[in-house]
């Protein structure tokens, strides 16, 4: 077609030419070349608006032109609601060792980072003062208790004097408030044998717990006192262990609205908190193997995170698990027993990064925006405009634009190449 239109114009103008070869010289030649190019400008222009005039039929079968795609209906799926937060290990429980008593420390009977049992003794103090205080004490007792003796003896002559006459009241009065004076000093005393012999088992320090205790911060022969701030070691019973999470308390606030809103149909479900499982990966992205299970949830919102804190509990029998350790909780907060999954090939993004797909509508394509949680598989779990039964484009589905007509065809012609024009 270009070629007949540079052509045209020239074949009409050279009958033209070779009659006006002997005119194309002096003052007529200008005359001449006007002349040719006021032909090949009329020539052109017709050529132009007859030949580009395409048919009205052809055109409007080129813009009707039908994209053949696949569609997916949506079933429905039991999915688990689930939260991945981090978070750190914490010991199931700890107690500080601390003496109770003042004095040198003797010995010390563990080795550092071991395993001990409640009550075994781990710190050894000094005990010849609290032993001597022990002696006196007893001392004390036999002391008031032979006192006690001589007056309970007096108490019963003097009664049998008074029915005699032999004595006045006042003089009984006496005596049997005497009795009862010795009766409070030999009770004092039993009280500072008790005391003291308290005392002189607390020279053994002992265990207050099961667990790993830590390193010393004493050695034999420092100074203790019951008033210390430091503690001697500390002990971490560490199976079970805690893990300690914090989850943004938007995210909570619209996981319970989003239960509240679909509780009358039973579609979703919540647990329990005491059915609440959990799982662990490890730094590394290695899984923990054992499941743990939600025991605590926050009450309050820390005003400086806006998070809620939530506390599971893993067992931990190896001592895998330390006190600190930085792990990745996913937590199982619900269940979707009506879950709408749309294959991510079948889900496209805008330029912002929002989420949508298209569906057939009156034979055209009909854009849809959705809003998804996260991946299942090879699939996004859509909370939000899809419902269940509705058919989304999967194959073909990038060759597709809003308001385009489309054509379905079964999945075994599309095939994953599906959506060539018809």
């Amino acid at each position: 077609m270009p070629t007949l239109r540079f052509a045209a114009p020239v074949l009409l103008a050279l009958p033209l030419l070779f009659a006006g070869c002997d005119m194309a010289s002096g003052e007529d030649s200008n005359w001449f070349s006007d002349t040719v190019s006021a032909v090949q400008k009329y020539v052109t222009d017709f050529l132009d608006s007859h030949l580009n005039k395409k048919p009205a039929a052809q055109q409007a079968a080129m813009a009707a032109r039908t994209i053949r795609v696949t569609t997916y209906e949506l079933k429905p799926h039991k999915v688990s609601i689930e939260r991945e937060l981090t978070g750190r290990t914490s010991a199931y429980r700890s107690a500080e060792v601390r003496p109770e008593v003042n004095g040198i420390m003797r010995e010390r009977c563990f080795t550092e980072g071991s395993h001990v049992k409640e009550g075994d003794v781990l710190y050894r103090i000094e005990p010849d003062i609290y032993s001597a205080a022990l002696d006196s004490a007893k001392a004390a007792l036999a002391s008031a208790e032979a006192n006690l003796q001589v007056t309970r003896l007096r108490e019963r002559r003097t009664a049998d004097m008074l029915r005699t006459r032999s004595v006045s009241q006042q003089d009984y009065d006496d005596v049997k408030a005497a009795l009862k004076q010795s009766q409070a000093n030999v009770q004092a005393a039993q009280a500072s044998v008790r005391s003291a012999e308290i005392n002189l088992r607390r020279t053994e320090v002992k265990a207050p717990i099961s667990g790993i205790i830590t390193k010393s911060n004493f050695s034999v022969g420092s100074l203790l006192s019951a008033s210390q701030v430091q503690p001697l070691a500390t002990i971490y019973q560490t199976d079970p262990i805690y893990v300690e999470v914090s989850q943004s308390s938007d995210d909570l606030y619209s996981l319970k609205k989003q239960f509240q809103q679909r509780a009358a149909d039973g579609s979703l479900r919540h647990v329990m908190p005491s059915n609440i499982q959990a799982t662990l990966t490890m730094q590394d992205g290695s899984y923990y193997p054992a499941v743990g299970h939600l025991n605590f949830t926050g009450v309050d919102v820390d005003e400086t995170t806006n998070t809620v804190l939530l506390r599971a509990e893993f067992p931990n029998p190896d001592l895998e698990l330390l006190p600190g350790l930085f792990v990745r909780t996913k937590v199982i907060m619900g269940e979707d027993t009506q879950a709408v999954l749309a294959p991510q090939k079948a889900v496209l993004r805008d330029a912002k990064g929002i989420p949508y797909v298209y569906l057939i509508k009156d034979g055209k394509a009909d854009r849809r925006i959705i809003e998804v949680s996260h991946a299942i598989g090879n699939d996004w779990y859509v909370t939000a405009g899809l419902t269940l039964g509705e058919k989304i484009i999967f194959n073909g589905v990038n060759n597709v634009r809003a308001g385009m007509p489309v054509q379905e065809v079964p999945m075994e012609e599309g095939g994953d190449s599906a959506g060539g024009n018809k």
